[in-house]
């Protein structure tokens, strides 16, 4: 029996916990350490891309594939800029986020991007590249370690939840330097959005708990946004009604979302992404998208889905530029006749 169980657990976790978009069109290159460089020398192009990194695992500059499967347990945090062009590339070390975000001028509408389970370096890079083509925003990925290849994947989840107090740490750093440079040059910000993925919102669930955002500005971001949130519901509100960082909170909820259904039964419990069921935060919007969506979890970055529903890409792109977006999505009928066809 407990074998049938264990094996049960295994395949389950591989097929619902896999979080790449599979979709079989992709329109941008794929990043894998094949065509990733690291170049502390190298002078961008007028025409490459740049997406800003900064990560919590163990770094060594001196070999190819530069930073690893683990989380750095100094707490270090260590920045990058990756410039990409075609299907080529290339990290640049940077000695402070300062250092780092003085490479722009001027920004976008910017995000912060923390992601879920199932991602390595590249895997991760792959994914924040993909979403900052999608919405035309300037980025800063941070990157934890969620994926670990030498490991079962129940293990791996596991070693996921373990670690990720100990991540929410250096990610309350990283916003409390943002605070101080944002603060030194108001003019390079339009919005500032806290973007957190399926099991990326462990990270913020752990800084409210452990009161790690008490230093961090009223008035940071425009918008945090947990998206598709793989953290249990039960008594959310306590810790949720201490995030004072933001203008706007947005949760994002599918009933149908097939890595959450998996989760609540890993877990035994709901999930704040699949169904929030106790008392609700008087502070956050929560957009219930259950009755124009199905299975899908990574549904604000498939493609097919972006075009086949519209006003998906537009709930995101709204909160990115400092819009208050459509709250309500009862069904795709009256979706499609707000958009008048």
């Amino acid at each position: 029996m407990k074998l049938k169980l264990l094996i049960f657990f295994t395949a389950f976790t591989q097929v619902v916990f896999s979080q790449k978009a599979k979709d079989p069109v992709i329109p941008y290159s794929y990043c894998n350490w094949t065509n990733m460089s690291l170049n502390k020398l190298y002078l961008p192009t007028k025409n490459d891309t740049c997406l800003f990194v900064v990560s919590t695992r163990n770094y060594n500059g001196t070999i190819n594939q530069f930073l690893d499967y683990d989380y750095d347990t100094t707490g270090t945090l260590k920045y990058f800029a990756v410039y990409f062009h075609g299907n080529q590339w290339t990290a640049v070390p940077h000695s402070s986020l300062a250092e780092l975000l003085d490479q722009k001028e001027l920004f976008k509408d910017f995000v912060i991007f923390t992601e879920g389970l199932g991602k390595t370096y590249t895997s991760g890079i792959d994914r924040a590249t993909k979403m900052m083509r999608t919405y035309g925003v300037d980025e800063l990925f941070f990157d934890w370690p969620t994926e670990r290849p030498y490991m079962r994947p129940g293990k791996n989840i596991k070693t996921t939840c373990n670690v990720a107090p100990k991540v929410a740490i250096p990610y309350a750093q990283l916003l409390l330097q943002f605070q101080i440079y944002k603060n030194e040059h108001p003019a390079k910000f339009k919005t500032v959005t806290l973007f957190f993925h399926s099991m990326g919102n462990l990270l913020l669930m752990y800084d409210l708990k452990n009161d790690l955002f008490k230093q961090i500005s009223l008035k940071l971001a425009n918008s945090v946004v947990l998206n598709a949130a793989c953290v249990g519901e039960t008594n959310h509100r306590e810790w949720l009604d201490k995030l004072v960082i933001s203008e706007n909170i947005y949760i994002t909820i599918n009933h149908g979302d097939k890595n959450l259904n998996g989760a609540k039964i890993i877990f035994l419990e709901h999930q704040l992404g699949e169904r929030p069921k106790s008392d609700l935060s008087k502070k956050a919007q929560y957009i219930n998208f259950s009755n124009v969506l199905e299975k899908e979890h990574n549904y604000f970055i498939i493609p097919s889905l972006l075009k086949e529903k519209p006003f998906l890409k537009q709930f995101y792109a709204d909160v990115f530029a400092g819009k208050i977006p459509q709250l309500n999505y009862p069904d795709t009928l009256i979706q499609k006749k707000q958009r008048g066809n």
